[in-house]
């Protein structure tokens, strides 16, 4: 199980920075401003480190997937997740979009709590 995981951390930041219009945008929460509602990332990509805002649209939305708990529902739901109650350390995956000098995304995916 480790094993997937890492695999697919490893995936993640492979595709975390393409360059184009969007942007799929993985990495470390380093820091949460709910009021200005964005979220530092530490991206690592081509062997560089660099740290990305990514401000979260209004009406956007964080979520993670857990295992149903609902009986005869097998697999993993979503669940939405407020953006201040993400944390430092926690993997995350943003599609974002270029708008202006700003990277903006209207879904913010936790791939990892730790």
């Amino acid at each position: 199980m480790k094993r997937l995981l890492l695999i697919a951390v490893t995936m993640v930041f492979a595709i975390s920075i393409a360059s184009g219009d969007e942007a799929p945008i993985s990495g470390t929460v380093k820091s949460v401003d709910p009021a200005a509602q964005t979220v530092t990332l530490e991206t690592t990509a081509k062997g560089k480190t660099r740290q990305v805002v990514v401000h979260l649209k209004p009406g956007g939305k964080v979520v993670r997937f857990a295992r149903s708990t609902t009986p005869g529902q097998t697999g993993f739901v979503e669940q939405a997740v407020a953006l201040a109650d993400l944390k430092p350390g926690w993997i995350v995956s943003a599609a974002t979009k270029h708008e202006g000098d700003k990277e903006v995304a209207e879904l913010v995916k936790v791939v990892l709590e730790r």
